[in-house]
């Protein structure tokens, strides 16, 4: 007998043509009918579309029903949870995609019970990672539908990562909505043939619901009436997911074993153009992401042991921000243009929470360590490893002379790369009457060894000596690279290996006739290759610990298609390129600043390296894939039946990768998430800077043949997707001799360490938006202490956070490697600590070690994600005791 378990759901969007705010009010009156479709017996089960965000802006408004939905879910009938939102697993870090599992689970479990089920029925390609995150939160079975290759030919079968972890997987084929025909046809037995191929299991799953679908309330009269007609040996059965698995784990011995991503477009569009949608929405939800996880957390961490609380409430609240602003389809930008808007200010709100609560602890602990005492310059480390670095800081001064001095009255170098001048004089009406108060902003680099969990405090005197600063010169140079501007291109001399690479960075510049979803060349193309040779100003400046070329300029391009059709340049972009190289680093910076006038176009920013290709190298949530530089289907897509081009832009978390034995060259991104190896020899990392377009979708492009995506029978402009105005982009090229991804990660991390600095000063009280405030100091002095350091860390570090009963520390790492890691690092403790295992989920595993003040951390398994909870004896006041 075959059984096909028939799953009532829904698959609720939580914004896309149509905003929050408006599917709210669809989903109120949708609970109504699920809450008495259930209560009434018309449905045994249902399933809120395994996400809690919904479940959880239902229930702000309707408190009084919680009861009512906790007895549903208690009673196994209501299925919730366990994503707080479904998704984009392709450049989502993961770090958001643990506290999107964990903040998911903690609310459906309040609600009586979490789904643990790997669910995500409309993701956009699915990553490699996620059976071991799955794993790690006691998930052992997954459903999805899109991104299963052709040459699979399985729908349910054992998806595994590299560290061992497994899960049983459901490819649901046929998509959320399948079942939308066994309420609407009579065409029984042909449904059963359409969801049972590829597989030898009884038992079959059939998704009845869709976008935003009504209670189906005829749902027992339909199985029933298809019991009867159908006459093969098959039986329609009203189920749910937890026991239509149960029944496919008494099949586990015919399932296959499949590990990596999917992201065919075989069975479904992937829309791998999403990943550089709407550049604006990424650069800020990538920013908030970096702030939270790599300052607010470790510095909550830092401050806790001094006996400030952790603010779990708003931290929580931030990554629930976060996890909105990454469901799959407000992650990809494909939205109208409202919802896009909607989706850009809750990020820029959040950020600003963020910063100001880092603000507030730099800001809290400084003053607690020197009695607000004038001009005392405290830079921090809330990080576990010690940093030698170099720091960008701003301080300000009445004299446009200073000097800084550490506590044991040693002069620090530094140097001045900008000034400027500023009045804090009450302001007039009359200018005359104003009495000027002047004093300076100075910008400096500072070179500095940073303790871990730390600080190092200098004191800032000012002086008439005149500080060093940038001198002009005609190429820039550090202990790696010499760079030179000439003749409006850009040459590099890798001093390491002696060898020069002719213009190496260039700007393409080519159409974009897709939509929100896809890029798409125009029909009617004309790519150029931009070079600076036309610029308005040129700066090169050489110094100690930072150098720097800045270009300025302006590029002329084809206003729009037709424009480009004719090659017609009637449009501009003006724009600020800055590349920097600080001292004794590998890397190169870049900003790239745009004043975008042009529609309808991409723009990638063009490494020309020495390597010739044959795969690139990206990071995942807790790894780093292989790709071809060349979709194995891009030339037989058509026949072979994919629903579009398997186009080989690829996405990134953090960085892209080519190399080969002798040379490696990255790009490390904040923002940009799309990447591709170009070139007849595949040596160029061509990264996607933005692309603008003016539909949400399009039919039968040229990449992308059919029905417009998004809405097949409505054409919703999107203006704003276009982009015009100011736009900024950030990243580093960093050139190595061998790649080593996890010295890639630490590299990025460094990139992470912004603005974690405070000035004791009274001169300017807007340094920050809440510096105007007072702030009471600690009652009880501070004494350094690096309670935590990570030494000789040969793994990768991901976070560092209060445990979630902030009765300790969480430090997650995890091994980047195809091979075990052997001699990963080892942990110091300025006082005996206990030491535990703990999952994802923050929960206790197994005790590892006890009353410790050094720990060396057993080998790492290949691909390996471990979380240590490290706890000290703590005192009345919260702080760990000395």
């Amino acid at each position: 007998m075959k059984d096909i378990y028939t799953v009532a759901h829904t698959h609720w969007d939580y914004e896309w043509y149509f905003t929050r705010q408006e599917a709210r009010v669809q989903f109120i009156f949708h609970m109504d009918e699920v809450l008495a479709a259930l209560e009434n017996n018309q449905l045994d089960y249902y399933t809120l579309d395994g996400q809690m965000s919904i479940v959880e802006d239902y229930l702000t408004i309707f408190p009084e029903k919680e009861e009512q939905i906790k007895k549903l879910v208690t009673a196994g009938r209501l299925f919730v949870g366990p994503w707080f939102t479904q998704i984009d697993e392709m450049t989502t870090s993961g770090e958001s995609t643990v506290r999107n599992l964990r903040i998911g689970i903690q609310e459906a479990e309040n609600l009586g019970s979490c789904m643990r089920i790997g669910y995500l029925p409309d993701s956009f390609g699915q990553s490699q990672d996620m059976p071991k995150i799955f794993n790690g939160f006691g998930i052992e079975q997954a459903l999805f539908w899109r991104g299963m290759p052709k040459e699979a030919q399985v729908r349910y079968f054992y998806w595994t990562s590299n560290d061992g972890s497994k899960v049983l997987t459901a490819n649901i084929k046929n998509g959320y909505y399948a079942g939308v025909d066994l309420i609407e046809q009579d065409n029984f037995a042909d449904l059963f043939d359409r969801i049972s191929t590829e597989t030898e299991s009884n038992a079959h799953v059939l998704p009845v619901g869709g976008d935003q679908r009504a209670i189906d309330f005829n749902l027992k009269e339909r199985i029933a009436k298809a019991n009867q007609v159908i006459e093969n040996d098959s039986q329609f059965i009203e189920s749910s997911y937890p026991d239509f698995f149960k029944a496919l784990e008494k099949n586990e011995a015919s399932f296959k074993e499949l590990s990596g991503e999917f992201i065919d477009p075989s069975d479904s569009k992937i829309h791998r153009g999403i990943y550089s949608s709407r550049y604006d929405l990424k650069r800020v939800y990538d920013q908030l992401e970096r702030v939270l996880t790599y300052q607010l957390e470790p510095m909550s961490a830092l401050a806790n042991n001094y006996g400030i609380a952790t603010k779990q409430g708003l931290i929580n609240s931030l990554w629930k921000t976060v996890a909105r602003g990454q469901a799959h389809d407000s992650a990809g930008g494909c939205n109208s243009d409202e919802t896009n808007q909607d989706i850009l200010m809750r990020g820029i709100n959040a950020l600003q929470e963020a910063q100001s609560c880092v603000d507030y602890l730099l800001r809290k602990l400084s003053i607690s360590l020197n009695n607000e005492q004038e001009n005392d310059l405290f830079i921090w480390n809330p990080l576990p490893f010690t940093n030698a670095t170099i720091r960008k800081i701003i301080v300000s001064t009445k004299n446009s002379s200073f000097s800084l001095m550490d506590q044991a009255g040693n002069v620090i170098d530094f140097e001045i790369v900008d000034q400027q001048k500023e009045n804090a004089g009450c302001l007039r009406r009359d200018r005359s009457e104003m009495i000027d108060d002047y004093y300076y902003l100075s910008t400096i680099m500072l070179e500095c060894d940073l303790p871990a969990m730390g600080w190092l405090q200098l004191q800032l005197l000012e002086t008439e000596d005149l500080a060093k600063s940038l001198n002009k010169a005609e190429r820039i140079e550090n202990e790696h690279f010499l760079l030179q501007f000439k003749e409006g291109k850009f040459d590099l001399f890798s001093k390491n290996k002696q060898t020069w690479q002719i213009d190496f960075l260039k700007v393409e510049d080519g159409g974009d006739e897709g939509d929100t979803y896809d890029f798409s060349p125009a029909f009617d193309d004309w790519v150029l290759t931009l070079d600076f040779t036309q610029t308005k100003d040129v700066r090169i400046e050489q110094g100690n610990l930072l150098s720097r070329i800045i270009v300025e300029g302006q590029w002329k391009l084809p206003y729009n298609l037709e424009s480009r059709k004719a090659q017609e340049l009637d449009g501009k972009v003006d724009y600020i390129l800055e590349l920097q190289l600080a001292k004794n680093s590998t890397a190169i910076d870049v900003k790239l600043t745009i004043d975008n006038h042009v529609l309808d176009h991409r723009l990638r920013l063009m490494i020309v390296t020495d390597v010739q290709a044959a795969y690139s190298y990206a990071d995942t949530q807790f790894g780093v894939i292989k790709r071809p530089v060349e979709d194995t289907h891009l030339h037989d897509w058509r026949e072979i039946g994919y629903k579009e081009e398997p186009t080989s832009m690829r996405p990134m978390i953090h960085f892209a990768n080519i190399h080969d034995e002798q040379s490696s060259w990255s790009f490390l991104t904040r923002g940009t998430k799309d990447f591709q190896v170009v070139g007849e020899m595949y040596d160029t990392l061509a990264i996607t800077l933005f692309r603008g377009v003016g539909f949400l979708g399009r039919p039968d492009t040229l990449r992308r043949p059919g029905d417009a995506s998004g809405l097949q029978t409505k054409v919703v402009p999107t203006p704003q997707s276009q982009l015009i105005g100011e736009l900024v982009f950030e990243g580093s090229i960093v050139l190595e001799n061998l790649y080593n991804p996890q010295k890639l990660q630490m590299l990025y991390l460094e990139t992470t360490q912004e603005n974690l600095y405070y000035q004791t000063q009274t001169i300017n009280r807007f340094t920050t938006p809440i510096q105007y405030f007072p702030v009471n100091p600690l009652q009880k002095e501070l004494v350094l202490k690096s309670f935590i350091t990570v030494e000789d860390l040969a793994v990768v570090f991901s976070s560092f956070l209060p445990t979630i009963d902030n009765s300790g520390f969480e430090l997650r790492l995890y091994n980047t490697f195809e091979t075990i890691k052997t001699a990963p690092g080892k942990l110091s403790f300025e006082q005996p600590a206990n030491i535990v295992l703990l999952d994802l989920e923050g929960k206790f595993i197994r005790s590892i070690a006890s009353n410790v003040t050094e720990f060396e951390l057993a080998d790492f398994n290949s691909g390996e994600i471990r979380t240590y909870g490290i706890y000290f004896n703590r005192g009345k006041d919260g702080r760990s005791n000395d």
